[in-house]
């Protein structure tokens, strides 16, 4: 049967150019990215909010092949890591592999010819003998579940979608959340608006964050040489390794992790100046519950005058702002959901549907079964469908898991190849195997202790499992990729 394509990529963000990189770099030319916006870069292009920056130095965030790359800071804002995929997707030719416009409804399996068939929303529709699911899980924003939110009649907004010609100065703002986004945005707006209310359900943890800016001058050194360059990576990943083994395994190294938190708590209370505030910005939670952020600012603008923190539970939003539990009626002109992401709920990773052998739609398997997959690429029942981001791989470093991942799956399709099969299917044995260390391990680690009961986190999905997390430290991922057997895997047709 012709195939449109030997491998269908179903996303152009830091996942699928990579995938396509390595694609070449071993000899596999027939393949297509579809990308359902007019850009690449998935969730730096999506997300441009105000002081919107990686949050661990850029030397280890980018592809392993490509790390001299002139960043302004040793965190990268992410104007420039959107700028770095596009130069790598140039650079490695991965702009000509690349649709725009794309959405994928749905893909297909077709046992008779072990092929499958992704169908477009407009109707066409590709045949390859590979799909692989690079969609991310930071891509489809989360409006939170307040009733009114549809009342407000200000301007609201979500981080993820942000409006910039919209004009923040002299606006009474209120902002829902203390993740990740609003660490960054809330210093970074604090200074033009004329109030801003922080609506806080869950503290964070925020350490400082060691960032300068890299001068010319810098560039000239040792450090910034070749070998420079790979000795700074590799220390930086080492850092990850060490801090990935204290965290993860929080109930063995209590003691150890108590006193960091003890360190980071004298330090938040250090930098916010109103002492009644000190408890309400600590968390309760344990360290590694949720993640945790850096920055030199986030907490210093609670010293503003015109900055509030909130920890009164929202009871509704009206027409002009938000009524908390206790009566308080807060009036805004504007307000900015920093509230995440949909991570693993139904519809999202992927954000189509995966129909395998015998009829099964994987989403609904992961809704009935729990969510699962072998190295967190493959599922039993889904031949020749690969994941780069499934549930039990998330690592610190996104690039680091991805990497493991991609080597892995290149392999199984190496393999395929040498021995003429068409067929590639994870071992249902093997699976089993593999799923139940990753739930015994799970139980051991931070994100299943008593500490985190209070955390919310987003590692822990709708079945009560820490599967977004794995439970053990993104080297040992890589070891485990680099020298575990293809056995486990079924080649055949």
């Amino acid at each position: 049967m012709k195939l449109d394509f030997e491998i269908v990529v179903v996303g152009a963000g830091v996942s699928g150019i990579g995938a396509g990189i390595e694609f070449l770099r071993n000899g596999f030319d027939s393949f297509v990215l579809l990308e359902r916006a007019d850009d690449l870069g998935g969730t730096w292009r999506d997300n441009t909010y105000p002081g919107i920056a990686v949050d661990i130095p850029s030397i280890a965030y980018c592809y392993p092949f490509e790390i001299d790359h002139p960043w302004s800071r040793t965190y990268a804002p992410g104007a420039e890591i959107l700028g770095y995929l596009k130069h790598c997707s140039k650079k490695y030719g991965i702009d000509d592999y690349i649709e725009y416009g794309v959405s994928v409804s749905e893909v297909v399996f077709d046992s008779s010819s072990n092929t499958w068939t992704t169908h477009f929303l407009d109707g066409r529709s590709y045949r390859s003998r590979y799909v692989i699911a690079a969609t991310g899980i930071l891509c489809q924003p989360k409006r939170p579940e307040i009733e009114g939110l549809d009342d407000f009649e200000g301007k609201s907004m979500h981080t993820a979608q942000w409006d910039h010609d919209y004009d923040l100065a002299g606006k009474r703002v209120g902002l829902i959340g203390t993740g990740a986004s609003a660490v960054q945005v809330v210093p970074s707006i604090a200074p033009e608006v004329e109030s801003l209310k922080v609506f806080q359900r869950t503290p964070i943890w925020v350490g400082p964050r060691p960032d300068h800016p890299i001068t010319d001058q810098d560039r000239s050194g040792f450090r910034f040489s070749p070998l420079g360059l790979k000795i700074r990576r590799f220390f930086t990943e080492l850092g990850f390794e060490i801090g990935t083994y204290l965290v993860v395994n929080y109930q063995k190294r209590r003691k150890f992790i108590r006193r960091i938190e003890a360190q980071l708590a004298d330090h938040m209370r250090e930098v916010v100046e109103d002492a009644s505030l000190h408890d309400s910005l600590l968390p309760e939670y344990g360290l590694g519950c949720k993640r945790p952020a850096v920055s030199n600012d986030y907490l210093q603008s609670f010293n503003r005058e015109n900055v509030d923190l909130v920890t009164d539970g929202i009871k509704r939003i009206t027409k002009s702002g938000i009524t908390t539990q206790d009566g308080t009626n807060h009036e805004f002109d504007t307000l900015i959901l920093s509230t995440g992401f949909k991570v693993f709920e139904r519809g999202n990773a992927p954000t189509f549907e995966v129909v395998g052998l015998e009829g099964v739609e994987l989403g609904s398997f992961w809704d009935q079964n729990r969510y699962q997959a072998f190295g967190g690429i493959a599922v039993p029942g889904f031949p020749n469908f690969f994941l780069t981001m499934g549930p039990y791989s998330g690592g610190f470093n996104w690039f680091t898991m991805l990497d493991a991942h991609l080597k892995y799956m290149i392999r199984c399709m190496l393999r395929a190849r040498k021995d003429q099969t068409t067929r590639v299917e994870i071992r249902q044995d093997a699976h089993d195997e593999y799923f139940a260390q990753m739930l015994e391990e799970a139980e051991d680690a931070v994100f299943k202790d008593s500490a985190c009961v209070t955390s919310h986190s987003y590692y822990i999905d709708r079945h009560g499992d820490a599967s977004l997390a794995f439970p053990k430290t993104p080297w040992w991922r890589a070891r485990h990729v680099r020298f575990s057997s293809l056995n486990v895997f079924r080649f055949d047709g």
